[in-house]
């Protein structure tokens, strides 16, 4: 191919090693100086954005669309769901009749609620429970997965969308009142119930709650499970409100089980059959087993791929998981996202003629770096979740914390945070009060959470933006971890603290390991 100008055109593969060489230069030449205004993040992009546009670097996808097919692992939290409908439908007086699934940001929690509605309630739970009628709801209230006007929601299923999302964020109560309206008026209309749909809130939520034990008690075989998603991001006012005209009138009724999902701080609910009378359980990473097989699905998954990538060994698979394990901790959203990033950027390197041998293929994936790029673009996914407005200057924080592993107080931020920045943690900015008012904004982002007297990040989150960072300045990544160590050292000498001295001598040891020194 020519040019306009008739020279023969670049090839697309030495077009992506131009743009590495020019983010390797960027990141050379500007790691080291010291620019708050500007972070590493936007150096590289405001040069490499032009290649981007020309299709020379990659654009990861967003999050994948449920399929059961690509449906991972859980049968742990699936068989808890599954026991407690068939305590319920016994009888059994001491099974939980709400359970609660936490996890951290990417590890499948609203693919296991929609798993659990579309999948196990009304395929798999039906077959172990015949003699019962079991009626599933799914109520998400991330507008994330926010359907458009002019598609209907799958049967059995309540979005919140964007501008109720928006209402809730910084409404009121009484701004409350139409998203709760529209959400009652559906429940009635799923349990033919419908009646006086713009009657006040409190009178519907009373009339759905007689409608729904005349139903129960009219039919003793009916199980009604109700699956709500992203609990935990919504704003507390609003789950008030929810707890007190939907789910508490639910919880005390026979014969209702309810499952959550969410993320961040918890919220004491009012209602004992919602505080004290539920089980909850903790999401997992996958391990090395799991994620060969989300790679199996999601490569078989994948039509536009050489067929060579379905026939790479068992072996390439699980080295390729142990890469994406060691890269991102094992979290289901960001091995789809190191994956997908991966196995392009081998196919991208390999001569046309060696696209279709998968021991090619596999000895690419081996070899093949993951650029600064990549990362960059997989820790955006992880924090769209937070208002674009916050979304910078929080982005810093993060950074500046996310050497610290097991997590941090308002005493160590100013010290990371001027760290992060190459100042002095001195002046108004590094004072108490404004570290508090930042810690509150981290909270509100629901990526932080409160564990063991500690605030801990996102372990997904944390690990992809150390990562991040160690390659795309090893100067600053090295500064924060001099900093924590010099910091935890003086700690431990003046408190006579074994705690502080053991996170100054984990920090040596991560230095030590890249050749650098520590605290003495």
């Amino acid at each position: 191919m020519k040019t306009i100008s008739g020279r023969p055109s670049p090839g697309i593969n030495s077009m992506r090693r131009h743009a590495c060489k020019v983010q390797r230069r960027v990141l050379k030449g500007r790691c080291g100086q010291s620019r708050p205004e500007e972070s590493v993040r936007s150096l590289v992009w405001r040069t490499l954005l032009p290649l981007q546009k020309r299709g020379v670097l990659m654009t990861l996808p967003g999050p994948p669309a449920y399929s059961p097919g690509l449906f991972v692992n859980r049968e742990t939290e699936i068989r808890r769901v599954t026991d407690a409908l068939q305590g319920i439908a016994d009888g059994k007086a001491e099974h939980a009749r709400t359970i609660v699934f936490r996890g951290e940001r990417g590890l499948g929690k609203s693919w296991l609620a929609i798993h659990l509605h579309r999948h196990i309630l009304r395929e798999e739970a039906p077959r172990l429970l015949p003699q019962h009628r079991i009626v599933s709801f799914l109520i998400n209230l991330n507008p994330l997965f926010d359907h458009s006007r002019d598609e209907a929601a799958p049967e059995g299923e309540w979005h919140v969308t964007r501008e109720e999302a928006d209402t809730i964020v910084v409404g009121s109560e009484q701004a409350f009142d139409s998203v709760l309206r529209r959400l009652l008026n559906w429940l009635a209309e799923e349990l033919d119930v419908v009646r006086a749909p713009f009657a006040p809130v409190r009178d519907l939520s009373a009339w759905l709650a007689m409608d729904v034990k005349h139903e129960l008690d009219q039919e003793a075989s009916l199980l009604l499970c109700l699956t709500l998603d992203s609990v935990f991001e919504v704003n507390q006012a609003f789950l008030d409100v929810l707890e007190r005209h939907v789910l508490a009138t639910l919880a005390a009724l026979p014969r209702v089980l309810i499952v959550m999902t969410g993320r961040g701080r918890p919220y004491l609910w009012k209602s004992p059959y919602l505080r004290a009378e539920h089980e909850e359980q903790p999401l997992q990473p996958f391990g090395v087993e799991q994620v060969v097989d989300q790679i199996r699905r999601a490569l078989r998954d994948t039509p536009d791929l050489p067929e060579s990538v379905n026939q790479l060994s068992d072996d390439a698979i699980t080295r390729l998981a142990q890469r994406v394990i060691a890269m991102g901790g094992g979290y289901p959203f960001t091995n789809h996202l190191l994956t997908h990033a991966l196995v392009h950027r081998a196919l991208d390197v390999l001569p046309d003629d060696q696209r279709t041998d998968p021991e090619h293929l596999a000895k690419a994936l081996d070899q093949t770096p993951i650029d600064v790029a990549i990362l960059a673009q997989v820790a955006d996914r992880l924090l769209e979740v937070i208002p674009a407005d916050d979304r910078r200057s929080l982005r810093e924080a993060f950074e500046a914390l996310c050497v610290l592993k097991d997590g941090f107080r308002e005493n160590e931020m100013p010290y990371l945070l001027a760290a992060r920045r190459n100042q002095r943690p001195e002046g108004p900015e590094y004072g108490l009060p404004e570290m508090r008012k930042l810690r509150d904004r981290l909270l509100e982002t629901n990526l932080v959470r409160w564990q063991d007297k500690r605030y801990i990040l996102d372990e997904a989150v944390r690990a992809v933006l150390e990562t991040y960072l160690k390659r795309a300045c090893s100067d600053a990544w090295k500064h924060l971890h001099e900093c924590a160590a010099t910091l935890y050292l003086e700690w431990g000498n003046r408190y006579n603290s074994a705690y502080y001295r053991d996170r100054a001598a984990f920090h040596t040891r991560v230095l030590a390991s890249t050749g650098s020194t520590g605290a003495d």
